[in-house]
């Protein structure tokens, strides 16, 4: 597990690659596609809000191993759906892997305040 400041790390990392449009891409899976239409989500804009709260996860291993690198996973609850996100930064830029409704139900979020 990352430390609350490693996240926020890579979040800023993030950020900073985002900034340039051309430096965000968010992988054209059907369940990201479907999803972000049928939630009306801009996947940029609620990655750059994201916060070490909505930390999940990482960094973890790339599953697919002809890419490496590592991924970061974070969930978001936006207008009350829990929203799964896996980032990942390399030579594209910030790579979107998923960006779609939650399917498990499995979230840990340690440095959620649950008030």
């Amino acid at each position: 597990m990352a430390s609350a400041q490693q996240v926020e790390e890579f979040l800023k990392q993030v950020r900073r690659t985002i900034a340039d449009p051309k430096k965000f891409v968010i992988i054209p899976r059907e369940k990201n596609r479907r999803d972000v239409a049928r939630l009306g989500l801009v996947p940029r804009q609620e990655i750059m809000n994201l916060t070490h709260q909505d930390y999940d996860r990482g960094p973890l291993p790339d599953e697919d191993e002809r890419m490496g690198g590592v991924v970061w996973e974070f969930m978001k609850e936006i207008d009350g759906v829990w929203v799964y996100m896996k980032l990942k930064l390399d030579e594209r830029g910030c790579v979107c892997l998923s960006f779609h409704e939650e399917e498990l139900g499995l979230r840990s979020l340690p440095y959620r305040r649950m008030d």
